[in-house]
């Protein structure tokens, strides 16, 4: 994710929420807070934006602790799931469970 905000947007979103640690999650829920706020988004077509290179995977098992700590944050800030996508595709490789409608590592690694 990528955006720019002015110094008086920063102060209305208020930061980001410092509840998230590791990866994941703390950029979407910058987005519902924005929304919430009635902060619009704005799309600047050919605006230069710089990302520092490094591995990914698809999807991120070295982070699945991180993400399903943080989507449990994000769920109880907001009423939904964030990265289903991910959160399934652990499920399917056995790395997560979802029981009584929350996501949770196997109880061997937790």
């Amino acid at each position: 994710m990528s955006f720019a905000v002015t110094p008086r947007t920063w102060r209305r979103l208020g930061g980001f929420c410092e509840d998230y640690t590791g990866y994941g999650g703390e950029d979407t829920d910058l987005g519902f807070t924005a929304r919430e706020r009635g902060i619009d988004l704005v799309w600047v077509g050919g605006a230069d934006a710089y990302h520092q290179h490094h591995p990914v995977s698809d999807p991120p098992r070295e982070h699945v602790a991180d993400i399903v700590r943080n989507a449990t944050v994000f769920h109880q800030r907001w009423g939904v799931w964030p990265m289903e996508g991910w959160l399934a595709a652990f499920e399917r490789e056995g790395l997560v469970v979802h029981t009584d409608g929350r996501w949770r590592l196997p109880a061997t690694s937790a």
